[in-house]
């Protein structure tokens, strides 16, 4: 903490504003001077605010903090007496079901999809062109771009994906406590998964849960459950990726990183790197609960206190990015906390990145006058989730 800083200990209301798009200064001020601080939910809550780049690293590892709920609840924990793992875990269970996840996301499997994603990507901006200028990015091309991909990776029928889209809006209400529903829907995907699971075992073919059966003939520690489970969380976690309009946001507000990746498209990895740290999806995370005594940032936690990391924030500690709020082509790789951390970063990463790259170069490639059709302030932002995301982005480019 620099000498001159004021902290605020009074516990205040947050988010301080209405999310669209940019943290409020108060909040960057406090990922350099309050790295820790209390404050209340809406529905009255009181979690411990982490925003520092070391604290949010500190609790997104350290077995202290343990995850529950949100998207890490995959509906199932006890099967014929037995605890059923998921990648919420720590320890020596989740690094075991980790490890057997991981063999149906190799670089070559992620790699060997890249042709397809270009695919898709380009059958949808054709129908957009069709529909005709202007288009809006978050209905033709940031909703069902991921949500194929990732249906065509775990196997998932075309018409079945509606309903999963209905599954997961109620998992990842933000309020999960307030919506007495979820655990419906959850149970729903699960029963789904486990005749899609059989059906894989019966006929096998190049999707994970195939390829999750596969690992479980070679290690029968993997249950069913834990590989519905697997599935749950990546068909949550992988249905939608908001930073890619979020992504064009950002360069619409930065005409001059735009016009360089127009010039040399060989940026567009770094710049997405770049787009993944600068941006924010959203002014909440899930919430972690303290199971042992911990100081944290200068404060001293107790067991059953909940701690709220905010990755999007961390990524601003002048601590560790220096400008941080200055979007730059030039940062080291694959520092920011975007995709989490340790054991725990995020399992479909590689996908994610390589869905925001496609994407954007294809948008860039494609449409060279392309510019939102309303002003950025008036882009409408979601509430209702965790990942906030843009609600629609209307763009012209005739």
């Amino acid at each position: 903490m620099s000498s001159g800083a004021t902290v605020r200990r009074e516990i205040r209301d947050y988010p301080f504003e209405v999310f669209r798009g940019d943290l409020p200064d108060e909040l960057l001020q406090m990922v350099e001077h309050e790295k820790v601080s209390r404050v209340r939910l809406p529905g009255g809550r009181l979690v411990w605010l982490v925003l520092g780049y070391d604290e949010v690293s500190e609790v997104l590892t350290d077995v202290r903090f343990r995850r529950s709920g949100g998207p890490f609840d995959t509906g199932a924990e006890v099967t014929d007496g037995c605890p059923v793992r998921n990648l919420g875990m720590d320890g020596a269970a989740h690094a075991g079901l980790r490890r057997l996840a991981a063999r149906a996301f190799t670089p070559r499997r992620i790699e060997a999809f890249r042709s397809r994603i270009q695919a898709i990507t380009d059958e949808l901006l054709d129908a957009m062109v069709e529909r005709g200028s202007p288009g809006d990015l978050v209905a033709d091309l940031v909703v069902p771009l991921p949500a194929i991909v990732i249906s065509e990776l775990l196997g998932v029928p075309a018409a079945d994906r509606e309903r999963f889209a209905q599954w997961d809006t109620a998992m990842m209400a933000v309020d999960t406590h307030a919506v007495t529903e979820t655990a419906d829907p959850t149970r729903a995907m699960r029963a789904y998964l486990g005749a899609r699971l059989a059906e894989k075992r019966a006929a096998p073919g190049t999707d994970l849960l195939s390829a999750w059966v596969e690992a479980q003939a070679d290690d029968p520690s993997l249950t069913d459950e834990e590989i519905i489970g697997l599935a749950v969380t990546v068909l949550v976690g992988g249905r939608e990726i908001s930073s890619i309009s979020v992504g064009m946001r950002a360069l619409f507000q930065h005409p001059d990183v735009m016009q360089r990746l127009r010039a040399d498209p060989g940026l567009i990895p770094p710049a997405v790197d770049e787009l993944l740290r600068f941006t924010s999806l959203s002014p909440t995370f899930f919430e972690l609960t303290v199971v042992a005594p911990v100081e944290l940032g200068g404060v001293a936690l107790q067991a059953g206190d909940v701690v709220m990391p905010l990755p999007w924030a961390a990524n601003r500690d002048p601590a560790k990015f220096p400008e941080p709020d200055l979007l730059r082509l030039d940062r080291p790789w694959g520092q920011h906390l975007t995709f989490g951390t340790g054991s725990h970063f995020c399992l479909g990463a590689a996908l994610g990145r390589m869905e925001v790259e496609i994407a954007i170069a294809t948008l860039l490639r494609r449409f060279p006058h392309l510019r939102p059709a309303v002003e950025i302030d008036e882009l409408p932002w979601r509430h209702e989730r965790i990942n906030c995301g843009l609600k629609a982005f209307p763009v012209a480019w005739a």
